[in-house]
């Protein structure tokens, strides 16, 4: 049991790597907000995985993979969600002298990091190919005879290993906020990480199961 637990943490760690919509959401605020609104995104991720595991155990993740029309209702719905957080940077992008530090000073506002929850959570649990990886995923690695516990210890290992690399890439770049929020190489990074969401949107939007 042990072993299939190890293993199992590093699929979803291997899988997690893979820089995604979460990733990019989760680098934006870290430069744009600071590093506890970072985290704030990277725990609202996690928990965008510990619903759809959940959703997984019950069925519902089934019910979802199966059925095309909630799948295209709920892809559509996470794709205009990326691209509008992707065209909200890309305008911030377009404003010029914009103040950063004045920025910096209200990330540390319990709105703020509330709003960077919401993201984070919003960009996972609006992703129908989270679901998808969770009801493929957590069947191989549990058997009938498992005790009754065995999917919801699986669901807590993708949400700790989720939220661990989110995390590194929430404190890399807010250690990197320093160099990166200068007003002419900000603009930039927040028209490449604009971009970059909408990409995933319009990909997410034209995607197939």
């Amino acid at each position: 049991m042990l072993t299939a637990l190890l293993t199992f943490a590093g699929v979803a760690l291997l899988a997690t790597s893979i820089p995604g919509p979460d990733t990019a959401v989760v680098i934006k605020n870290s430069l744009g907000r600071g590093r506890r609104s970072a985290l704030a995104t990277a725990a609202g991720c996690s928990t965008g995985q510990i619903g759809w595991g959940l959703a997984s155990i019950a069925g519902i993740s089934a019910v979802l993979a199966a059925s095309v029309v909630a799948f295209t209702v709920l892809k559509w719905i996470g794709a205009l969600y990326l691209c509008y957080l992707g065209f909200r940077a890309l305008l911030s992008a377009a404003r010029k002298g914009e103040p950063v530090a004045a920025s910096a000073t209200a990330s540390a506002g319990p709105a703020r990091v509330l709003a960077s929850y919401r993201d984070g959570l919003l960009t996972n649990s609006l992703n129908p190919k989270t679901a998808l990886f969770m009801s493929a995923l957590l069947p191989q690695f549990t058997n009938p005879g498992d005790p009754a516990w065995v999917p919801f210890a699986l669901v807590a290992i993708t949400a700790v290993v989720s939220f661990a690399c989110m995390s590194a890439y929430a404190l890399v770049f807010t250690k990197l906020g320093d160099v990166l929020r200068r007003p002419a190489v900000r603009r930039t990074v927040d028209g490449t990480l604009g971009g970059v969401l909408v990409s995933f949107g319009v990909g997410l939007a034209f995607s197939r199961q």
